[in-house]
């Protein structure tokens, strides 16, 4: 189980205001609200910590097959964070360990559960154009990009798929009738798509 996010930096500082009276009780944990408080850069922190909910989110629902919105129940450590990067924890219920990438344009984490048996491949996507459908449109293109290479012989086979949950799944099957199902992560913010899945 895998799950990922990513926020445009710029678009969130245009759309949220993350200083107004009631956003950071209503989102962050006490200690994450002090970490965020005492941070040099506490417009990337906010966003990091964000990201970092909404991948685990993500495998968590995958998980149990429920949506609901609570972010403050999802709290989150870092054992390491640096100029462009981040390794962490995201607690609810049980651990799921977080990656991210920090940039100056954007933040992009992804989420699974500790200590996986398999190697997980996280792809960042540009757009030009910031509305849904081109957003929509240009993230599955890359993925078609990316996993003809592991499925050479599925060819246009592969689709993803999104369960009750709107949760996404690439299937489909090779030439040999071979079928392919393998869970898949997207998010879109901005300027920026991201996805991730385990090979």
């Amino acid at each position: 189980m895998i799950g990922n996010d990513i926020v445009d930096l710029a678009q969130a500082c245009r759309e949220s205001n993350w200083r107004r009276k009631g956003f950071l009780a209503k989102v962050f944990t006490d200690s994450e609200q002090q970490l965020i408080q005492s941070s040099s850069n506490p417009d990337v922190l906010v966003w990091l910590l964000w990201s970092m909910k909404e991948s685990a989110y993500k495998v968590i629902v995958r998980e149990t097959g429920q949506r609901f919105f609570a972010p403050q129940k999802l709290a989150c450590h870092y054992a390491n964070i640096q100029t462009n990067m981040a390794e962490g924890s995201v607690f609810y219920q049980k651990t799921y360990a977080t990656k991210s990438i920090i940039t100056t344009h954007y933040v992009a984490s992804v989420a699974f559960p500790e200590n996986p048996d398999q190697v997980f491949t996280h792809e960042i996507v540009t757009f030009d154009r910031t509305n849904y459908q081109h957003q929509h449109t240009r993230i599955r293109e890359k993925i078609n990009q990316h996993y003809v290479t592991l499925f050479p012989n599925a060819g246009s086979n592969i689709h993803i798929r999104k369960d009750k949950t709107g949760t996404p799944t690439l299937t489909g099957s090779d030439l040999s009738g071979k079928t392919i199902h393998k869970p898949i992560s997207l998010s879109h913010h901005g300027h920026y798509g991201a996805f991730a899945s385990f090979y």
